[in-house]
């Protein structure tokens, strides 16, 4: 079986080659392509390269940007799909969109003329990179499989239009065919490869160890703090952790915590210096970079975070994807939504980006709570603190529909989906 598999960000790099799954592919006597940046990178190559797998780039990054007819499927496809006309979706892809896609895809076309693959593969459906990659394959007759990044990326809109659909649980299989038009058979629910490493044997620590490798006391409690990421440039991150630091120093926060700062790879570190000196303060962020894949993550990292939600008291994170996955754990975890120098603004960039997406359906059943305030911010710490199970009903919720099988099988489960398209 030839398999070929475009990955073109560093973080699909930790969801499925990380977890191993170039191996569990040539072990089964399949013949590996990977399409991608990290091609060009001698180190990146070094680090996967194994008998029976092979690397390319297309420069598929920079290779003709979206067109307006893109635009235009793109646009009409969500607003088909919002009037429940998906049988109509799906022939304005199958016989306009597609079409198209697949005339534009001329180095996608010679290598599959080169190649001959017998399944095409696509790690990112809401990013345009493997677009033509599976309209020309589908085109051709070659089966196509591709995987649902994350939980909130249905609502940013699939660029990618596959056959199978593999994704992470049965509330993302009712978005899919919702707001994307696919039939239920189209759509296989197997869990976040993401999380895999979280439940591996050897991913799991004690306390103790997780204390032992940051210089942290077991003995105190410990806040892990997650930043959302710089996604606006005149949006200011950085007020919910200085109000964090502020009641800590006016001992609002009783037991002499310890504030684990885990900066998001789109943060700027620049923007918090002076709050990373602050005594009770230790840093914490992905530290890999590869040229043209940006931060990817090791295996290794991807232990370390899951262990920070494992072992933490309390999370605190303005809405970034920490704020659902330490339900995994039953920690406690809470959304401050306030900026004390820009309220109205960041008011609605929350409510845009957020609240009126994905996360609303953890607002709407109360699932996760909402610190409005600095002071509602403290007052909730300080609860989670004394009552390890506030808000324990949300977080089942969050972890039977949202985060699906938490069994570390889910980069299995996929090679298993991938392999019945032979």
């Amino acid at each position: 079986m030839r398999v070929l598999i475009e990955i073109h960000e560093g973080h699909i790099v930790r969801n499925f080659l990380e977890n191993g799954l170039l191996e569990r592919l040539t072990e089964r006597g399949a013949v590996v392509m990977v399409v991608t940046p990290g091609a060009r990178v001698p180190t990146f190559v070094k680090r996967f390269e194994r008998e029976g797998a092979a690397f390319a780039d297309l420069g598929l990054i920079t290779y003709r940007p979206r067109s307006r007819v893109e635009v235009y499927d793109f646009a009409l496809g969500k607003w088909l799909c919002a009037r429940g006309l998906n049988r109509l979706r799906r022939w304005s892809w199958r016989y306009l969109a597609e079409p198209r896609a697949a005339r534009e895809g001329t180095r996608e076309n010679a290598l599959l003329d080169q190649w001959k693959p017998d399944v095409v593969v696509s790690t990112h459906l809401s990013q345009v990179y493997g677009r033509r990659l599976i309209a020309t394959a589908h085109r051709r007759g070659i089966p196509t499989l591709g995987n649902l990044n994350s939980w909130d990326n249905v609502w940013k809109g699939l660029w990618v239009r596959p056959e199978v659909i593999t994704c992470w649980s049965e509330h993302n299989r009712e978005e899919i065919c919702t707001f994307a038009g696919y039939q239920p058979e189209q759509v296989k629910v197997i869990g976040a490869p993401a999380f895999d490493a979280y439940f591996a044997p050897d991913g799991m620590w004690t306390r103790a160890e997780l204390c032992a490798r940051l210089g942290l006391d077991p003995a105190r409690p410990i806040l892990l703090f997650a930043t959302l990421g710089q996604f606006s440039q005149q949006i200011d991150e950085t007020n919910p952790f200085e109000a964090l630091l502020r009641a800590l120093d006016q001992g609002l926060i009783p037991g002499n915590p310890q504030i684990v700062l885990r900066m998001h790879t789109w943060s700027k570190d620049i923007y918090f210096k002076h709050l990373m000196s602050h005594p009770a303060v230790t840093l914490s962020r992905f530290e890999t970079y590869v040229p043209g894949l940006t931060w990817t993550p090791t295996r290794d990292e991807v232990i370390l975070l899951g262990n920070l939600m494992r072992h933490a008291d309390v999370v605190i994170s303005p809405g970034s994807t920490i704020s659902i996955e330490p339900a995994a754990f039953d920690t406690p975890t809470l959304v401050p939504v306030f900026n004390e120098y820009m309220p109205e603004v960041y008011e609605s960039y929350f409510r845009q980006t957020w609240l009126n997406q994905h996360f609303g359906r953890l607002v709407k059943h109360d699932w996760v709570p909402l610190a409005r305030t600095p002071e509602s911010m403290v007052e909730m710490i300080n609860w989670a603190l004394t009552d390890r199970s506030w808000y324990r009903e949300g977080r089942t919720h969050i972890r039977e529909q949202i985060l699906g099988p938490l069994d570390g099988k889910a980069t299995e489960r996929f090679v298993e989906s991938l392999w019945a398209l032979k």
